[in-house]
């Protein structure tokens, strides 16, 4: 037969003590006597008495617990080194805050669904346009919410960087490098968002960025093979097969995404095209290199930071230390590596 789990009313009867005093002891020591607290948890000890989570959440009415919303299915979401360093920074801040994370996919395929129903104190979202179905749950739960490279419409506080200018950079040094002939492959949608004509998103904004650039070298992006995927591998190396079908003279691949640049790397190795003797790549993200032994030229931004950041303000609200909004941009700076070389034509 199963024993009876031990209960703070247990406590309180052993101890000759209340039941609120035992409820002090574990949650707030200073409003009871010392020797009442020491009696109290040699009692607890001897009984083996473990505090019960959801109880202490219940009567503070908090969860201790922040979402993250996955802006893609798990399988692509967790496929992304970029999203997983961001993840890194946000579990820092957690760990200093006591809190723990959920991540959260959508529900029934629906971000809104999944807002209604999970049981935390906020909100981190990433890359995600928050729609109209989206902003009623969260006016319905009441919680804060914080958007890593988020939109301007959305109206919510957001950690980003500055992603035209950091495109136009990108794009820019492989133009004083000579390159005329390009691969742009910009980052896959949210699918779960209805407005796919979001103007504010991040891939369109590093693709003004890439158009501005191109314009003061006389070009456009109808110049440019147009490609949109995945951040992973394994759509890296399936682009590049895409690129290679247009048949076109491309000299350089400008991706949104390491994890991207490094599938293309894998396969022209498997193909047995040189980089940067060929083809060169220029990616974005600035993730540790571990996928190919070719050091790659790349606009590092500072994920973690942006995780930790994101994480951060949000505690703020949380605790409702200062209200915060509007967006707060992190560094980003070109690592050049070695998989550029000067312009050429094959």
């Amino acid at each position: 037969m199963e024993a009876k789990r031990v209960t703070m009313a247990d406590i309180a009867k052993e101890c000759g003590v209340s039941k609120a005093s035992v409820s002090f002891a574990f949650n707030n020591p200073g409003k009871i006597k010392k020797e009442t607290y020491l009696r109290i948890m040699d009692v607890a000890k001897k009984l083996d008495y473990i505090p019960d989570p959801m109880a202490k959440r219940l009567s503070e009415g908090k969860n201790y617990t922040i979402g993250f919303l996955l802006p893609q299915h798990i399988d692509i979401s967790l496929n992304n080194p970029y999203t997983i360093e961001v993840l890194k920074g946000i579990g820092e801040s957690c760990e200093r805050n006591g809190y723990s994370m959920n991540l959260i996919p959508p529900l029934h395929s629906s971000i809104a669904e999944a807002v209604k129903f999970a049981a935390v104190d906020g909100l981190i979202t990433m890359g995600i346009s928050i729609d109209k179905k989206i902003k009623d749950a969260l006016r319905s739960r009441k919680i804060p919410v914080v958007c890593i490279d988020g939109s301007k419409k959305d109206g919510l506080c957001s950690v980003n960087i500055d992603d035209e200018r950091a495109a136009y950079e990108q794009i820019s040094y492989a133009l004083r490098r000579g390159h005329r002939d390009f691969a742009l492959i910009a980052l896959g949608r949210d699918e779960y968002v209805k407005d796919k004509a979001d103007k504010d998103s991040t891939s369109n904004r590093r693709l003004k960025g890439y158009e501005k650039a191109l314009k003061e070298y006389g070009l456009s992006i109808s110049d440019a093979i147009l490609l949109t995927r995945e951040p992973t591998v394994e759509d890296g190396k399936r682009a590049l097969d895409d690129i290679i079908s247009a048949g076109r003279n491309v000299t350089c691949i400008i991706s949104m995404a390491d994890a991207v640049c490094y599938g293309i790397m894998k396969r022209a190795k498997e193909l047995g095209i040189d980089i940067p003797g060929r083809l060169s790549i220029i990616g974005f993200d600035g993730l540790d290199n571990i996928f190919s032994d070719i050091p790659l030229t790349t606009m590092k931004q500072a994920a973690a930071e942006k995780g930790s950041k994101a994480a951060d303000i949000l505690f703020s609200l949380i605790n409702g230390e200062e209200d915060k909004s509007g967006v707060f941009f992190v560094d980003y700076r070109l690592i050049e590596g070695e998989s550029v070389k000067d312009g050429y034509r094959i």
